[in-house]
């Protein structure tokens, strides 16, 4: 009496062969937290971000990602962004211009 079938056995044995491929790229794998971070951002919802969320904008930009403020160019959008990152408040009033 077979209990499974050759198909499931193979299955079986070629995941059970992969696994710890798998594993050891998903350990290599760190957490990036500008991952998280929208490319592009509306005025009113870049003045609504607090210092945390100022932290990884910032991080995300230095990193190399392209991050744009409706309505600004990257350029500008980069240094609304390193200006928030040093002072919030003239970054705030910068916008609300």
């Amino acid at each position: 009496m077979r209990l499974y079938s050759r198909r499931t056995m193979f299955g079986l044995a070629a995941a059970s062969a992969l696994a710890p491929s798998l594993a050891m790229a998903a350990d290599g794998e760190e957490f990036n937290p500008t991952d998280l971070v929208p490319r592009r951002f509306s005025v009113n919802r870049f003045l609504e971000l607090d210092r945390n969320d100022i932290y990884d904008v910032n991080l995300a930009v230095r990193r190399g990602r392209g991050i744009i403020i409706e309505g600004y160019s990257r350029s500008e959008s980069r240094e609304i962004i390193e200006l928030a990152a040093e002072d919030l408040a003239a970054a705030r009033a910068r916008l609300t211009r």
